[in-house]
């Protein structure tokens, strides 16, 4: 009907008591009392056998109206009594084309109704549906299909039920403009569900009581299904992380750390790429956003000690060259051990502060710690070396997920980073030297 509520419910409520003007009331006579005319009575009803059914149904509460025909609908309900609910057996289709299989028992004449049924459809499409997805979603439905398996169960106005829904190649149409539209991304929420075949896959428990004023199926359904988009968007590295595994929470997804003052992956963080990699790899329509961040505290320090081992190494890659084994670059250099002092020694001589120097003028031969504390103290770090920094770590974790070749470069975009606010250092969980991933 109009107001939401089905027809039925009409012939079985007594219906409110007509509203009179009093002063009419009053000059009319009471009409004779009626013995026992609220007292239930016993009623059965005889086995039902269906046989070439057809069931229209027309919701008039959506505008425009929805309508369905239930049809070739065949099978049997069992006598129904009070004392006993009846079973339930049907076969039909829907709009002619998508089978429905309905089974279990129920009792609607028992003092509190009884219900326990599984119900089976296959393949119903999803475009005639458009008018209750621009009411809710705000978007009209071009294709799709839907198959659900359900069981319900409504014992002493308690109701559990289970909702199994597959949803293959839902895909919206046009933007509809609707009050009653939840504001919540759908677009994003749908390509974070359906996978690489088009096939979103879930499972919608539901529980309440017919006590609660504002107990309703529909209401329930919409507020999981609602409650499920939520998560999805609000939480996505979860989702990913519970569907694909992730090492760890969803929230550790979603970044990737990296050591002091470097842009080199370590273990856990290409344990996550491929993690990342398998997701985008199975939700095609998802696209990830590549923040590097750098920290202004602890990135300086790491700067600073990172570039007195390309110090170190530069002074090597010199012995090497005159050796003609020079490699083609300082980062491909390796320093053993039993040689960094050597090397850091010279790196130390060809610096031009000043260093303490003995009695007759001299530089001071110092210990390691000590040549590297001067080194550091008056080493130069600035705010674009910073930026860099977090480009490198990003551009580090993109040429990692295409090296993974389950995503292409089309998907992955590297957004400009800049060093951490004091503020957005404070919220962080985890290391402030890292890459933070956003999904689109």
């Amino acid at each position: 009907g109009r107001d939401g509520k089905i027809n039925l419910k009409k012939l079985t409520d007594r219906g409110e008591e007509k509203k009179e003007d009093p002063a009419t009331r009053a000059k009319e006579k009471p009409a004779p009392p009626v013995e026992n005319s609220a007292a239930p009575k016993a009623i059965s009803i005889g086995k039902i056998n269906l046989q070439s059914g057809n069931i229209h149904f027309s919701d008039f509460f959506v505008k425009p109206n929805y309508s369905a025909n239930l049809t070739s609908v065949e099978g049997a309900i069992s006598e129904l009594k009070p004392e006993a609910p009846g079973d339930l057996d049907l076969k039909a289709k829907l709009d002619e084309s998508a089978p429905v299989d309905i089974k279990g028992k129920l009792n609607p004449l028992s003092k509190e109704l009884f219900l326990d049924i599984v119900a089976d459809a296959r393949e119903i499409e999803l475009s005639p549906m458009t008018p209750y997805s621009a009411k809710y979603v705000g978007y009209g439905i071009e294709k799709g299909k839907l198959s659900f398996n359900v069981k319900y169960k409504l014992d002493n106005r308690k109701l559990t039920a289970e909702n199994k829904i597959i949803l293959n190649q839902l895909t919206f149409g046009e933007k509809i403009e609707s009050p009653t539209a939840t504001k919540l991304p759908v677009l994003l929420a749908v390509a974070l569900l359906k996978d690489r075949n088009g096939v979103i896959d879930v499972d919608l428990p539901i529980s309440g009581s017919l006590d609660d004023p504002q107990f309703s199926v529909g209401g329930l359904v919409l507020r999981i299904v609602i409650n499920l988009i939520t998560k999805a968007v609000t939480a996505p590295f979860s989702l990913i992380a519970s569907a694909f595994g992730g090492g760890g929470s969803g929230e550790e997804l979603s970044y990737i750390e990296f050591a002091d003052g470097r842009a080199n992956l370590e273990a856990p963080g290409r344990e996550k790429i491929a993690t990342l990699a398998k997701a985008l790899n199975n939700r095609p329509s998802l696209n990830l956003e590549i923040i590097g961040r750098s920290d202004p505290i602890s990135d300086l320090d790491g700067l600073k000690r990172v570039g007195i081992e390309r110090k170190v190494k530069a002074e090597k890659l010199k012995d090497l060259a005159r050796k003609g084994q020079a490699p083609r670059s300082v980062d491909e250099v390796q320093i053993d051990k039993g040689e960094y002092e050597q090397y850091l020694k010279s790196a130390y001589g060809e610096e031009s502060f000043p260093k303490p120097r003995n009695a007759i003028g001299l530089a001071q031969n110092l210990p390691v710690p000590e040549m590297e504390k001067l080194m550091i103290q008056y080493a130069k770090v600035s705010d674009d070396e910073l930026r860099q920094l977090s480009t490198q770590r990003a551009q580090t974790v993109r040429d990692a997920l295409l090296a993974n070749g389950q995503v292409g470069a089309d998907r992955l975009f590297v957004v400009a980073g800049k060093p951490l606010s004091n503020e957005e250092r404070a919220k962080l969980k985890g290391r402030p030297n890292r890459v933070d991933f956003a999904m689109k």
